[in-house]
């Protein structure tokens, strides 16, 4: 069990890694906006070719290295995926300054109002608040049961399924994941409205992009409400560990079909304005998200203060959080 987590984590990282050129349109490869049918042509065959090569030789050295090392050097279990992944990245920036000659300047990224505030959000989106009901919930229930909660129990557990961090029956210890799911909650709530906000009307992505981080949400509220309910509903590591996955892993399906969905215009901004095919900056672009060129979804205009902003918030809510967690 020790190796077997850690190794099917790294293969199917790999396997996304392999999948990446497949996860955009056939016009983008490798971050450059080419030609509908130059994956056929021999230098679009022979990039994709590359960069999978780049990606599998790291991948199968570091599953050999996790099945005979594993167990004895624990620190393989981040380095082989790591090493894979720079590979794969670095091999990634490289097939696109190559793929340069070959593309085809989009057309001006034209000026699209972004979203107006009076705009009526989807419906979905109230979706992102019951979460918080869930973790109010899971704490009336700690509350009405504390007696039946033990003086010391297991809120961490490692690799192998095995505890190795644990809380005592205190305030603290009861209801710090409760606290620590409603701060991130909340930001996610407040970043699917910088999406809808922040993106611009005509955008197909939009929307999906939404209903995945109130996937994520709901995810997020059912695990610490489990890891918070444990103790006293006793429920399995399984449980807690995957119980939300099947709710985002829909909502990835959803995003991946609406990304690949040829009948959609493409309307990629300026090929100048992508660093390496992976990071969008664009001072003079007032939308906060564009689509990806890298992967699926929407990313960040790192040329608008505001995403520094919104992303730097989201490792000091962490970092208190883990403060704040026993």
């Amino acid at each position: 069990m020790i190796v077997m987590i850690p190794l099917v984590a790294h293969v199917l990282m790999s396997l996304i890694m392999l999948a990446l050129p497949n996860m955009v349109r056939r016009e983008i490869l490798f971050g450059v906006v080419v030609g509908a049918d130059f994956r056929l042509s021999p230098e679009g065959r022979r990039a994709i070719r590359e960069f999978r090569l780049a990606i599998l030789v790291p991948a199968v050295a570091g599953a050999m290295a996790i099945v005979l090392l594993g167990s004895r050097f624990i620190p393989l279990f981040l380095l082989a995926p790591g090493i894979m992944m720079l590979a794969g990245f670095t091999t990634f920036v490289l097939q696109n300054r190559k793929l340069r000659a070959f593309a085809v300047q989009p057309q001006p990224l034209r000026e699209l109002e972004l979203s107006a505030s009076s705009e009526r959000l989807p419906w979905f989106v109230w979706l992102g608040l019951v979460p918080l009901l869930l973790l109010v919930t899971a704490a009336l229930y700690l509350h009405a049961h504390w007696d039946s909660i033990p003086s010391r129990y297991p809120v961490h557990w490692g690799l192998d399924g095995n505890p190795n961090r644990w809380a005592d029956r205190s305030f603290r210890g009861v209801y710090a994941p409760l606290f620590f799911g409603a701060e991130l909650i909340i930001w996610f709530f407040g970043f699917a409205l910088a999406i809808w906000y922040g993106s611009r009307r005509s955008e197909p992505l939009r929307r999906p992009m939404v209903g995945y981080v109130v996937a994520a949400e709901w995810t997020l509220a059912l695990t610490l409400a489990g890891v918070a309910l444990g103790p006293v509903v006793h429920l399995p590591f399984a449980v807690v560990a995957v119980g939300g996955v099947p709710i985002i892993v829909v909502s990835i399906i959803y995003l991946i079909k609406k990304s690949n969905d040829p009948r959609t215009p493409v309307d990629p901004p300026p090929n100048e304005c992508w660093k390496g095919g992976m990071i969008y900056y664009n001072p003079n672009d007032a939308a906060l998200f564009v689509a990806r060129r890298d992967g699926i979804g929407l990313t960040s205009n790192m040329g608008n203060p505001w995403s520094w902003v919104m992303l730097a918030s989201l490792p000091v809510l962490i970092g208190i959080g883990y403060l704040v967690l026993p």
